[in-house]
Order: C-alpha cells, then structure tokens, then sequence
C-alpha cells in the first residue's frame, strides 16, 4: 500500500491498458445520441466566436446598422458598472433581413471572441474555448467532435490518477485509483459534456501532481526549474479553463504554509503563483474577461433575491436562502457522492429514523471490531456477529433496506481511515494530508462562498469535482489496508461495497437512458439533436430560389448581458447554422409569424415544407 514501487511489471500494464479501454468506451457510448442543451449550445457558438442571441451578427440579422465597433463604450477595469455594455432598442422601423450561412460564417476578429465570452459565459473558460475551436477546426463541427475533447481529458485523468498514485503511493494504489476513475459516474457523465469540466478536472490534478514534487524535492534540495514551469503553466491553464480552479491553488497554499518550511522555497512559490495568475489577470484587465467581475456581483445579488423571495419559481432553479440548514441538506450530497461506498445515498435514504437506526448500527460495528478480541464467545458466532449486526437493521427500516444496510456498512468502512494513516511514515502522512487537503478543501470552499453570497445556487457537485481523484485515491488506500483485517470483516466489507457498485451501474444506465438529473440534467430523455437533423434535411432538400423559415420565440432579457437588438430569439437559426456549409448561400429569414416550426418555403409553392418541429425540444430554453 504505501510500499512506493514503480517497477511495472508486464501484467501492470495489461492491467492498466484494459481499464483505460474500459474507460474509453464507457465514455464514448451513446456520445453523441442525446441533443446538445443549452449549455453546450452556449459552447458551441462561442468557440466560434458568436454571441449566442447575435449581439454581434446584427447586420447579419437585421437590416440595423451599428458604427460603433467597440465592445466597451467606457474603460474597462473595475469592480464597478461605470461602463456600459453596447446595447441596441428594437426599432418599429426594423425589419428582418435574409441572410445566408456563408454570411452567419463571416471571418470573427479577436473582439468577437472576446465579446461571445463575455456575454455568454460571463469571461469564463477562454483556454477551453481556445482548444475547442482549433479541435473542432481539425475533427469538424459536430455533437460528437465537441464532446469528444472532453471524452479525451476524462480518458487523461483515467492516466494521470495512476501516475498520481503510482509516484506518491504504489503502483497497485494507481491501478486501483484510476479503474474507480473510470468506472466513476461523475466523470463520465462530464466527459459527455460540450463544457470545461473535464479539461479543469484533469489541469487541476496534473498542478497537484507537480506542487507535491516540488514540496517535496525543496525539502531534500533537489533541482526544480521544470517542475515549477510546468506548474506555472499547468495552474495559470486551469484557472482559465475554469475560475473556480482558484479553490485548488489555495488548497496548494495551505498545504505549503503547513509543510514548506524553507524561506527560500517561499519565495519560489510565491514568484509561482503570482506568474500563475498573470494570465487570467490580463483577461481579465485587457482580455475577453473585463467583465467578469462585475457580472459575478451582479449574479450573486440576484441570486439572493430569488432564494428570497422565489426559491422554486425562478429561471435559474431551486435556489434556497444560505441558512445552515439549508446549506447542510444541499453540501451533504456533494461530501457523500464523492465517495463510492457512499455514491447516492443521500438521494435514495428518507427518514430520519431510518438514517438514526443506519448510523447507529455502523457505530455498533466499529465497536465491535475494535473490542470482540477481548470477547470470549464461540468462533462462529464471533464471525457471525458483524453480518447479524448489519443486517438487523432490515427489521426497523420502512424503505430502501439494503441501502440502508449498506450505509451501516460504509460507515464501518471508512472508520479505517485513522488506521491507514497511523500506518504510513512520516513522508506519506505528509502526503496523505495533501489528499486530505484536496479532497474537502473544493467542497468547503464552495460552502465558504455559500455562505458569504446568501444563496445555495453554487453548491453543486460540478463546481467541486477536482476533489474527486484524491477521494478516490484515499479510498484505494482504503481498500488495500482491508486486507489486512480478519476475513469476517473484510467480507462484509466487500459484500456491501459490491451492493454499492451495482446500484452505482443503475445510475450509471440511467444517465445512459439519459434519465439522470444527477449526471446529465435530465428525468425525461432528449431526442437527438432537432438542429442538426434540420441541418442534413436542409442540405438534401434546399434548391436555389427556395427560402428557408426559422421559429422567432420570445426572447427573455434575464439580465444585462443578455440584451441585444431584437425582440425575440435567433437562437434556432443560429444553431443550425452550425451544422450548414460554411460557404453555403441558402437563403434564410426570422419567420416573426410562429414560434414552433424550422420550414423550408418551396419557389412557386405556397404550402412550405416542414423540415422540424421544435417545440419542446429546445433543451434547457423552455
């Protein structure tokens, strides 16, 4: 377990080159068969270097002719909104003008870029913008190539968590920690995602994973110039893949102010992280992220309002006032889906005598395994004590018994962990509270934030889901450690965690049968993206003279960096744009007359061509 090998032997990597294929194919399945939703249509359109509802295709939409050319009509830095977002009135004069794939593919500037960013995700993740526009340049635009850069760092993390493991703690610890990585729902439900998550979950592992070598290496005065360029790189990337990233750095931070005992080493690191920072410092100061700062307060306060006054009939959600109870019952999911022993319990468990009953079985069972040598009973009844514990729950539980019994179970499991660490030496403790550290420190910070902003909105799993890969690596310290237990306990312990795995394959196959509000958003399953189906009908139906009809829905202003200069949404025409040739000059127009239907209108026929219906298929829109 802490024996700290790296001497793979042929069978390790046979080993390992099966769990990445495992991985590669749970992640690859059903890609690309559910539509994309209104987030990664928000991804989509700003890699490209389009706002979503076409603050900056005016003229591509509209016969509106705009002179000023800058984003900012103020200085842009500031904590403040003395600055103006450019904004446009709709005009009764206005009249909406045919346009033409090859005129919504018109060449962007970098302002372009800068203002898709900023108006449609607030600044945030520009470094996976940046990748996935030079990705889907190579591998064309398409569900699958957008989700497939995710699929390619969750398949990265899957590797890094064996090295991760393999150089700080065994290579058995590593093949362990990365088959759970790929077998774990979370990741493989973000690897399905056209989002950052993936790419910060794997920038911020591979930043760790470079900190400890440092820490460590200052502490026997080893050189350090690469590592500390890499880690330079490494944790700047991550914050501009993804501004929560900064949770990691200081989980860094106080992992240093605990074990960094060199003034020297101080300096170093401080230098570090101040040339980490300087990248998203210029985005935000002279980049696409000059706004950030204001639209973070200006969410926040928002937020709080609704959580005041509209917790369940708002736009945004469920969002509820940051009281402790409230941030409790939202923040106790977050700590137990981390663990698998543990992975939706708290979804699946009610009543609070039943979850009574559960804890205090797990508690007898702990009892008992520290005290039963001192018992002088018959063997057999002595092994058979801990599986009648367990199971006498069933008699008082009114729901979900073997849950609860499994509860009981994991509870006992994880009591192990005193144990594990009492075990290692002085250098592993020390890196066992950097898993420590990393695996509740994200989570935490969140709560911090929770609580500070007086909502719960932010306490969600993906926000803090870097700490995963050190959870899990604690957890196959854990399992190595039962082995040195007696065979009873060791049984039950396996026994209940092979319960566990198969309700975790359930919800592995609901996220599959996209029916998983958990991992992908959605109780009732998507139809395959209505957009690019359009887009194929179109190709194969369009002929000159013809004129294609998109649905004009109302467009709800939710804030400020929403508005634009129409009434109502382009979003239809924009992303089924996506999926035209880019040269293409099929002629197109707003129909302002329906909200349901993309048509095509035949020269010399009245009666147009349906080419999809889209009313309830505009994910997360309606």
């Amino acid at each position: 377990m802490f024996s700290n090998r790296t001497n793979e032997t042929p069978t390790t990597w046979l080993i390992f080159a099966v769990i990445l294929i495992a991985g590669i194919a749970l992640r690859l399945h059903n890609l690309d068969r559910y539509s994309i939703f209104f987030d990664e249509r928000s991804t989509m359109v700003i890699s490209q270097g389009v706002v979503l509802e076409g603050a900056n295709q005016k003229e591509v939409f509209s016969t509106l002719k705009v002179t000023n050319s800058n984003f900012w009509e103020t200085p842009k830095f500031s904590l403040r909104p003395p600055r103006v977002l450019r904004s446009f009135t709709y005009n009764e004069n206005y009249y909406p003008r045919a346009f033409t794939p090859a005129e919504f593919w018109a060449p962007k500037t970098i302002e372009d870029y800068y203002e898709a960013n900023n108006r449609s995700d607030i600044g945030n993740s520009p470094f996976y913008y940046l990748l996935l526009h030079f990705w889907m340049e190579v591998f064309g635009i398409s569900d699958f190539s957008a989700r497939s850069l995710s699929v390619f760092f969750s398949v990265l993390i899957i590797g890094l968590t064996y090295l991760f493991g393999r150089r700080f703690f065994s290579v058995n610890t590593g093949l362990i920690a990365s088959a759970i990585v790929a077998i774990e729902p979370f990741f493989i439900g973000y690897s399905q995602q056209a989002r950052s998550y993936s790419l910060m979950f794997f920038l911020t592992l591979l930043a760790t994973y470079l900190f400890l070598q440092i820490i460590e290496n200052e502490a026997n005065k080893r050189q350090n110039t690469g590592l500390y360029i890499g880690y330079i790189v490494t944790a700047g990337l991550s914050i501009l893949s993804h501004f929560l990233s900064i949770a990691v750095l200081l989980g860094h931070a106080l992992y240093a102010l605990l074990f960094l005992r060199t003034i020297k080493g101080w300096v170093k690191m401080a230098i570090s992280a101040v040339l980490a920072l300087s990248g998203v410092a210029w985005w935000m100061i002279f980049g696409g992220g000059t706004y950030t700062l204001y639209t973070l307060s200006y969410q926040a306060e928002l937020y709080k309002r609704m959580a005041e006054t509209r917790p369940d009939n708002n736009p945004f959600g469920h969002i509820l006032p940051a009281t402790i109870g409230n941030v409790f019952t939202k923040s106790l999911p977050l700590f137990s889906d981390l663990i698998i022993f543990t992975n939706g319990l708290t979804d699946a468990l009610a009543g609070k005598k039943n979850v009574f009953v559960s804890i205090f079985i797990g508690v007898l069972l702990i009892i008992w395994y520290r005290f039963s040598n001192r018992m002088k009973l018959n063997v057999g009844l002595k092994t058979a004590i801990p599986f009648i514990l367990a199971l006498s729950g069933a008699a008082f539980y009114s729901n979900h018994k073997l849950q609860f019994i499994i509860l009981s179970i994991s509870i006992f499991a994880l009591s192990f962990i005193p144990d594990v660490h009492r075990q290692a030496d002085s250098v592993q403790k020390k890196r066992l509270w950097m898993i420590y550290i990393m695996a509740l420190f994200p989570t935490s910070f969140l709560i911090i934030m929770s609580f500070k902003n007086g909502h719960t909105y932010g306490l969600m799993q993906r926000y803090s889901g870097f700490a995963f890969p050190y959870m899990i690596i604690l957890l196959s310290l854990l399992l190595q450690y039962y082995n040195s237990i007696k065979i009873e306990f060791r049984t039950l312990i396996f026994i209940g965690l092979a319960c566990q795995l198969y309700f975790v394959s359930l919800r592995l196959g609901e996220f599959y049968e996209d029916r998983s509000p958990k991992y992908g958003y959605f109780s009732t399953p998507r139809a395959p993206n209505p957009y690019y189906e359009a887009a194929q009908k179109i190709k194969k139906l369009y002929q000159k003279g013809d004129t294609i009809l998109y649905p004009a829905s109302r467009y709800e202003i939710l804030s400020e960096m929403d508005r634009t200069f129409l009434p109502y949404s382009i979003q239809d025409a924009q992303v089924t744009n996506l999926y035209l040739p880019k040269d293409a000059q099929y002629v197109q127009v707003m129909d302002t007359t329906q909200t349901t239907h993309i048509l095509l209108k035949k020269a010399g026929n009245p009666e147009p061509v349906v080419i999809k219906k889209l009313k309830g298929l505009r994910y997360g829109l309606e």
